[in-house]
């Protein structure tokens, strides 16, 4: 498994100042660039092998579709009704899943150098994300424990919902090639009411 380095991090801040923070209200949307994902892409057309491969290294369960669980050792995403997607706090771990899934019923692929998360929020998160999300996002609709896959704008995105926080807490999966893109449009969509962006400081996965 590749190591992430701070300097590729697309929304690194290279001067490692304070957050930015405009706006009537700059708590209002606090956008958070996370560090760099240790991510498994996981196919399997036996839930229960996938159950069973995943029980005993993470102690998580397959959720139903558009749904994701987590403890300390990661968070589980369903994406479809044979599609995964694993995001470990452990490298050591994830490197023992990828063997494991070489030789059973589990296909898993390493996708972490693809991918970073943003967390999105504040009283008036799911007001910036509302402006170009394809998902309903209102509570009864994405509840805690919602995760979707879905067009933000043209980019594809994982948008979930982990916590049952107020103000809620959004956590965004982008490309990393989008990721910029995503960063700024969600900063200027912030702006009427207020934002903080918090860029990437250093640190590991």
């Amino acid at each position: 498994m590749a190591d992430s380095l701070a300097v590729t991090h697309p929304l690194a801040d290279p001067l490692s100042g304070p957050p930015e923070q405009t706006g009537p209200d700059s708590a209002a949307v606090v956008l958070t660039a996370e560090p760099p994902l240790v991510l498994l892409d996981l196919r399997c057309r036996d839930r229960a092998a996938l159950d069973g491969f995943l029980k005993k290294p993470l102690g998580l369960a397959s959720p139903p579709v558009a749904r994701a669980v987590s403890n300390a050792r990661g968070v589980l995403f369903r994406l479809g009704p044979d599609w995964w997607q694993l995001r470990c706090r452990d490298r050591k771990l994830a490197a023992r899943l990828l063997k494991a899934g070489a030789a059973g019923p589990v296909g898993a692929t390493d996708i972490s150098d693809a991918w970073l998360a943003v967390g999105v929020a504040g009283p008036r998160a799911r007001d910036v994300l509302a402006k170009a999300a394809t998902v309903d996002l209102h509570p009864e609709a994405f509840p805690a424990g919602s995760a979707a896959r879905t067009l933000f704008g043209r980019v594809t995105v994982v948008i979930a919902r982990l916590a049952d926080d107020e103000p809620p807490a959004f956590d965004v999966t982008v490309s990393r090639s989008n990721a910029r893109f995503l960063w700024r449009w969600l900063a200027d969509a912030a702006r009427e009411y207020g934002y903080t962006l918090k860029p990437f400081s250093g640190g590991g996965a």
